[in-house]
């Protein structure tokens, strides 16, 4: 009886382990998975160009007078500011001579100008004793025009005397009471009187003349005076000329204080000091660092791609991280290589990006509009098919759909999918269809 009993316990022993196994491998069946879901929308490609950082401004450093580098402020690599001494330079040659003659011509200048103004002053006297001799000679004129016509007076009262007395005289010559001579006496005496007074009476004042003279030597004087005004102006000139000649002089006499034109880093360096520089060979040049210019060379089928004042996104793998760009410059006509230039630029103000560092324009083009999109990693190929596995129900249900275009974290696709569904992005390649799936939580 014990013996049977020990059967019956051995027997459901087996069987409930059995049951146990069974029970375990039903549970195995249930698929744990990630999940991800279908969007509609355009499917945006991204193309990526590669391009390279430049200065936007590079600026040379000139110095305006040749001489020696007494003082170098910089090195190679600095940053600078702009209007920040960067050197001092001392000018060569005989400048303190040139300073000397400018002196000298400054001086001959200012007495020519000195002389001038008393030629002036004395040609305007000059005019003014003309005016008054003009004055005199009037005044002479006046008197002797008043003596001559008193005389004629007299020479015609005297005359008509005369001509009254010779009358009479040949009224009693031709009555016989008087002799013939006595007439002729009287007539001569007449016209005598006659051609006086006609002689005073047509004479001209010989101080008209005069005056006349008078008044031509008031034109000569003020033509004078006008010569002497164009002396002035032109020795004022002179004196102008002298002193802007000496100023000059001495700004290149002095120490000449060398700036930089604009802010940026030394990017070269040609001298140190004690050497001798021109302002014909740049002593340094400075790279503005800020902004930045992105550039690249894209084919005509590219050049759509860029639209100017567009803002566009670069990657900087270097610095491992991306900026805006705003596209600042699209060639109409292509270089050497058949290429045309693009240029675009970027904000700098922490100076990270670097002349020469790599770039890449990232450049969203609309490749397929208001279609299916799904993740990549949904999709499995299978005996030329592609599918992806739907979740419906907590199962895995395979739809088969058609790759219209292709990225690495996207896709574009067409099929018997419904737009928000879910399909399986991680733990499909081990499903079957109907399979039972359970969808694991994303971690946080």
């Amino acid at each position: 009886m014990k013996r049977l009993i020990f059967m019956f316990m051995v027997l459901f022993f087996v069987t409930a382990c059995n049951q146990e196994e069974a029970n375990e491998e039903i549970e195995e069946r249930i698929t744990p998975v990630k999940v991800e879901s279908v969007k509609k929308e355009d499917f945006v490609v991204e193309r990526k160009l590669v391009a390279r950082a430049t200065a936007a401004d590079t600026s040379p450093v000139l110095p305006e007078t040749p001489g020696e580098l007494a003082t170098l402020n910089v090195a190679k690599g600095d940053r600078v500011e702009e209007g920040e001494t960067v050197a001092v330079v001392r000018p060569g040659g005989n400048v303190d001579n040139q300073v000397e003659l400018q002196q000298i011509a400054l001086r001959q200048a200012e007495t020519q100008l000195e002389n001038a103004q008393v030629s002036k002053e004395q040609a305007a006297q000059g005019v003014e004793n003309a005016k008054e001799q003009v004055d005199l000679a009037k005044q002479a004129s006046q008197s002797e025009a008043s003596q001559t016509a008193q005389a004629a007076e007299a020479a015609k009262q005297q005359y008509e005397q005369a001509k009254q007395l010779a009358d009479e005289t040949k009224k009693l010559a031709d009555e016989g009471t008087i002799p013939d001579a006595l007439y002729q006496q009287a007539k001569n005496r007449a016209d005598q009187a006659y051609a006086q007074y006609q002689q005073l009476n047509g004479q001209q004042p010989q101080s008209s003349s005069a005056v006349a003279q008078a008044e031509a030597q008031v034109d000569q004087a003020e033509q004078q005076l006008e010569q002497t005004r164009v002396g002035v102006e032109q020795a004022e000139l002179q004196v102008e000329q002298a002193n802007v000649q000496l100023n000059q002089a001495q700004e290149q006499a002095e120490n000449e204080a060398i700036t930089a034109p604009t802010s940026g880093e030394v990017s070269t360096l040609n001298a140190s000091e004690g050497d001798m520089v021109s302002n014909q060979q740049p002593l340094a040049t400075i790279v503005s660092l800020d902004p930045m210019t992105i550039t690249a060379s894209v084919t005509a089928d590219q050049l759509s791609l860029f639209e100017k004042g567009a803002e566009l996104t670069v990657d900087l793998p270097s610095l491992e991280e991306q900026v805006t760009s705003t596209v600042s410059y699209v060639s109409s006509v292509p270089d050497d290589t058949g290429l045309y230039p693009v240029e675009a630029t970027v904000s700098n103000g922490d100076e990270k990006i670097k002349p020469g560092m790599m770039a890449t324009f990232l450049l969203p083009e609309n490749v397929v509009e208001n279609t299916l999109i799904v993740p990549t990693d949904s999709l499995v190929e299978q005996n030329d098919e592609t599918f992806v596995y739907q979740v419906v129900d907590e199962k895995a249900v395979q739809v088969l759909v058609s790759v219209l275009e292709s990225q690495s974290d996207f896709t574009a696709v067409s099929g018997n999918i419904p737009e928000d569904a879910t399909v399986i992005t991680t733990g499909q390649l081990t499903l079957s269809d109907g399979d039972q799936v359970t969808i694991m939580e994303e971690d946080s």
